[in-house]
């Protein structure tokens, strides 16, 4: 069993378990799109106007010196262009003058700020444990040099079981299974508390852009919904010790019919502890 110091609330509250709309892969799914979509654009802009620069002040026979230079020794400073001068800052008078350098200045602000106040709200979403997923599967995580322990809400251990047969007992998963897996079903909010019972260890599961610190002595939360079952990673993303690159375990997502008949295959269970998997589209 974990012993972690904290209360878990029971694996069931007798109500549907919580589905999202956006899970956290489709979060930053989409801000990696945006963020490429506009970089993609900036550079295509920034080599453009480089380029087209770059030809029409190229150096011709006509104009040895190139179509932007003057003969500084024949400017009287009247013909209205402002050239930047050693320690000064452009005014934007004048012809050029700094113009171009404050909108540029002025739209990558503008860009920039909307960039960090869009992927704030999109953070905001990520990091909320608690206004969608009242009703979450909860499970303890505890990493330790250098393996991870899982505890259901109910007291069922990951020590409590062996997840090692799935992979003969269930069809579509075709890889190997570690007997200290954590298992869950798929299409439902599962909402991790993570641990460590000694040194700082990161949990975190790639495939569905999971991850949260493992704080001896505390507490962090973080959640995911997978939507398709199979054998996933969970690694270590805190350099813990010699056996960090090591530190992996396997997550199990099982569709939810198979999730109950695992889950009733274990010690201590009921069947009452299932009614979530009612839950509408599930």
């Amino acid at each position: 069993m974990l012993e972690t110091g904290s209360t878990v609330s029971s694996l069931l509250r007798h109500a549907p378990i919580a589905q999202v709309s956006e899970t956290q892969s489709d979060v930053f799914s989409e801000l990696f799109l945006v963020f490429l979509g506009l970089g993609t654009l900036v550079g295509v802009l920034v080599i453009s106007y480089v380029l087209y620069n770059a030809f029409k002040y190229r150096t011709t026979e006509s104009n040895a010196q190139g179509g932007y230079d003057i003969d500084e020794d024949d400017f009287d400073g009247d013909d209205g262009v402002a050239r930047p001068e050693l320690g000064e800052i452009p005014t934007g008078k004048g012809k050029g003058g700094g113009k171009k350098l404050f909108l540029s200045f002025g739209l990558s602000a503008v860009l920039v700020l909307s960039l960090v106040i869009y992927s704030y709200t999109f953070l905001l979403y990520v990091e909320d444990t608690s206004a969608n997923q009242e009703e979450a599967l909860e499970v303890d995580v505890e990493g330790y040099q250098f393996a991870w322990d899982y505890e259901y809400g109910d007291g069922l251990s990951s020590s409590d079981y062996d997840a090692s047969g799935l992979a003969e007992n269930v069809s579509y998963i075709d890889k190997e299974v570690g007997s200290n897996a954590l298992v869950v079903p798929e299409g439902h909010v599962t909402k991790l508390e993570i641990t460590s019972r000694d040194v700082f260890h990161n949990y975190g599961i790639p495939e569905f852009r999971a991850k949260g610190d493992a704080i001896p002595g505390d507490t962090t939360n973080t959640w995911f919904q997978p939507d398709k079952t199979g054998v996933f990673d969970a690694n270590c993303y805190e350099l813990c010790g010699p056996g960090h690159s090591n530190m992996k375990g396997d997550v199990v997502v099982l569709e939810p019919d198979d999730f109950e008949n695992w889950y009733l295959a274990q010690d201590g269970v009921n069947e009452e502890d299932l009614n979530f998997l009612e839950a509408e589209g599930s």
